[in-house]
């Protein structure tokens, strides 16, 4: 998991005086936020946004059913910031993100993604605690555990990661060592007893 600290320095890596910068920060921030998949943000749709409402709402790409999450206001402060100065004006694809270069088109979740994500752990020199990733997986592991840390519920956990079930969210309570410890039985004061002859 990665520190709040450490978070905060990715989320605001991006150069937003750049177009794509705005993007990268916003995209950054929505998963640093809600723990979205990123096939998930890349498929994000200008009508997924209720602004007065303060809500996301889009169908899964995964398990197809529907997430709702609240729009939190430094997310929506960034997603705003690049719809009115990053997004490239008079664009027919209703993605939310788009490329930056021609053709202005939705985002891939594999290759544009990636770069996003592992430009902004270059820049600030970041590494997974573990070593292993430096994408957008880091930041949903990340929000999760520090869900788990603060005592959320693994269903309220597995519900905001839009997991079908807790099984597939209970992964993360390995990462929450003190919890983990929590558990342990304590066999102070109890003797084995010798067996009988």
């Amino acid at each position: 998991m990665l520190p709040p600290d450490r978070i905060e320095e990715l989320t605001n890596s991006p150069d937003v005086s750049k177009p794509a910068g705005r993007r990268d920060r916003a995209l950054l921030l929505l998963a640093a936020r809600t723990g979205l998949r990123p096939v998930d943000m890349v498929g994000l749709r200008l009508s997924d946004i209720d602004w007065k409402q303060g809500q996301i709402a889009l169908t899964q790409h995964k398990t197809g059913t529907v997430l709702t999450l609240p729009l939190l206001a430094d997310v929506g402060e960034a997603i705003a910031d690049y719809l009115l100065h990053g997004r490239p004006a008079g664009v027919a694809d209703d993605h939310v993100f788009l490329r930056a270069q021609a053709p202005h088109v939705g985002l891939s979740p594999s290759h544009s993604l990636y770069h996003v994500a592992s430009y902004a752990f270059a820049r600030t020199e970041t590494a997974a605690p573990n070593g292993n990733g430096r994408g957008f997986r880091v930041l949903r592991a990340s929000f999760a555990t520090r869900m788990l840390e603060g005592g959320t519920p693994l269903p309220v956990i597995s519900g905001a990661l839009g997991h079908r079930g807790i099984d597939s969210a209970k992964h993360y309570l390995a990462a929450d060592e003190r919890r983990m410890r929590e558990c342990c039985l304590d066999f102070a004061g109890i003797e084995p007893r010798c067996a009988r002859s």
